[in-house]
């Protein structure tokens, strides 16, 4: 019984990692080998309040014991085609988002956070007066916090749990879920962040 519940993990996994579902976003992991990114900036883009930025920080390090780094990251805005582009560049392997007509599907990705540059991409339209929108930041400060703090993990899907333990957390102080407003359920998040050796 427990092999067979074993299999479908697995099954579920491999299956999830392709999900469109699976993930709300990855880190970007630019190598030398690959051009500049192209990311249009936005003038009339909100840019996320400092005010903002120190609450998270502060409620991701009394929740989740994360460092309270005072490094802010840099945030640039894009469309979510572009976001979804640049991650399918660095999933290469993965065809997870290339539609039927062979277009990249602009809804996959909401946001991602660049280690190599500690920016947060956001979408064009995100405002940040929402706490849905507001979720998209803690999801992206974790992963910022993550990296200046130089935490390690067992694996770079490791560092997803948190963030996304820390979305769901967020939303749930203002009667949402993740499950809801992402489409992103527990079981998903615990076997896309698991490690497969």
């Amino acid at each position: 019984m427990f092999k067979q519940f074993l299999l479908v993990a697995v099954v579920a996994c491999v299956t999830l990692a392709t999900s469109s579902r699976a993930h709300s976003e990855y880190a970007l992991e630019r190598s030398a080998s690959t051009g500049p990114r192209s990311v249009l900036l936005h003038s009339d883009a909100v840019q996320p309040p400092e005010d903002l930025l120190n609450d998270i920080v502060a409620w991701l390090s009394s929740n989740f014991g994360l460092p309270a780094i005072k490094d802010r990251p840099a945030a640039e805005f894009t469309s979510r085609m572009e976001l979804a582009r640049l991650r399918a560049r660095d999933l290469a392997s993965s065809q997870s988002f290339i539609g039927n007509d062979g277009q990249v599907d602009q809804r996959e990705v909401v946001a991602l956070y660049d280690t190599n540059t500690s920016t947060i991409l956001l979408p064009d339209d995100w405002v940040g007066a929402s706490p849905t929108d507001q979720s998209v930041l803690v999801h992206e400060m974790v992963h910022h916090l993550q990296n200046l703090g130089k935490l390690k993990f067992e694996c770079p899907r490791a560092r997803e749990k948190t963030a996304y333990l820390a979305q769901a957390k967020w939303l749930e102080q203002f009667g949402l879920s993740l499950e809801k407003e992402f489409a992103v359920d527990m079981f998903t998040v615990l076997i896309s962040s698991a490690c497969l050796y």
